[in-house]
């Protein structure tokens, strides 16, 4: 080959290579931009888990200040319903006779 063939050859195979570079940059830079949507993706999740969370707290929250109150309320019925019961039974079967 010539001089001029040879450097015809080299130029072209450089000019394959910027190419390839150059598609191979392209690639890497749709990379990062999947890259940063999935971030984007995962941080919104992160933001609406800590919403559920926050708003799951307020439930139980809720539900330990309904359940307090109910072992206060059973409290003072259970001593009332069995006095009741006491009495009624003393009504039915001691008075009556009487």
């Amino acid at each position: 080959m010539s001089e001029a063939g040879e450097r015809t050859r080299i130029e072209q195979l450089l000019e394959e290579a910027n190419q390839l570079k150059r598609q191979a940059l392209a690639a890497q830079h749709e990379a990062i931009a999947l890259q940063k949507e999935a971030l984007a993706e995962q941080r919104r999740l992160i933001a609406d888990t800590r919403a559920n969370l926050d708003l799951a707290r307020g439930v139980n929250e809720r539900a330990a200040d309904l359940q307090q109150r109910a072992r206060r309320m059973l409290a003072i019925l259970v001593p009332v319903i069995v006095v009741l019961i006491a009495y009624v039974s003393w009504l039915l079967f001691f008075k009556v006779r009487a």
